[in-house]
């Protein structure tokens, strides 16, 4: 099922301080244009986990991200999309040393919302253009992120992953990951380190309404609003 590309860039063999990065892919030319590409020049230590879907032979995320996850040699874990490309060569290396410094680490990524609004290091479509307002100049915890990219400590996400039975599509397994983290009283941030996705978010927002509907009834007791980077949610709580 798992295709695994290595690029190592340290010679000792016990070396984990280093990056898993998981992608599921259906367009094998996207992959090899932005992610592969950009990552070819990162001076930190990465493996590479593929999961080829190009025949639409698997149906669901969380369930392959999960599983793949559980070969990964490093100690961070990422999980991005196919059409995502690092804004420097050195993307991998900072967000390292930001992350070993944030306090209760839960997640960090790209883009991610919080009651007072959208924040974001990402330029997206063609052209491209930048998501939010304004541009971050340091880490800035959200409640949940968006799903292109995902960094998790190994450890904490083998404990506990990606909930496959509320995410059964291809969409917001992230968001509802970044909620069952707050619960462990863990926290979520949005990087400062740029990247480009090409892809501007699914076309029909009817292709995750359910798992959206599966969420706000895990969750609403928890969170009177949920803010997710496709929409506000108010639940019933």
């Amino acid at each position: 099922m798992f295709e695994m590309v290595q690029r190592l860039f340290f010679k000792r063999r016990e070396e984990i301080q280093g990056f898993s990065i998981i992608c599921i892919y259906n367009n094998r030319q996207k992959l090899d244009n932005y992610l592969i590409k950009s990552l070819t020049k990162q001076t930190a230590p990465f493996e590479l986990i593929t999961i080829d879907n190009t025949a639409k032979n698997f149906q669901s995320a969380a369930p392959l991200l999960n599983e793949a996850a559980k070969n990964a040699r490093y100690d961070y874990l990422m999980f991005v999309h196919q059409d995502v490309a690092f804004g420097s060569n050195d993307w991998l290396r900072f967000a390292q040393r930001d992350i070993r410094h944030l306090r209760r680490f839960g997640a960090a990524g790209v883009a991610g919302k919080r009651p007072k609004g959208l924040f974001a290091s990402v330029f997206h479509g063609k052209p491209p253009h930048f998501v939010a307002e304004k541009r971050i100049k340091k880490p800035v915890p959200v409640q949940t992120l968006d799903g292109c990219l995902l960094i998790v400590p190994k450890e904490i996400f083998l404990k506990n992953g990606f909930d496959e039975k509320t995410c059964t599509g291809w969409h917001l397994y992230v968001a509802d990951y970044c909620l069952d983290l707050s619960r462990r009283d863990l926290n979520v941030y949005v990087l400062p380190h740029d990247i480009y996705h090409e892809s501007t978010g699914p076309a029909d927002p009817m292709a995750y309404e359910q798992t959206k509907q599966n969420i706000i009834d895990k969750h609403k007791y928890h969170k009177q609003i949920i803010y997710s980077t496709v929409g506000d949610w108010k639940t019933s709580y």
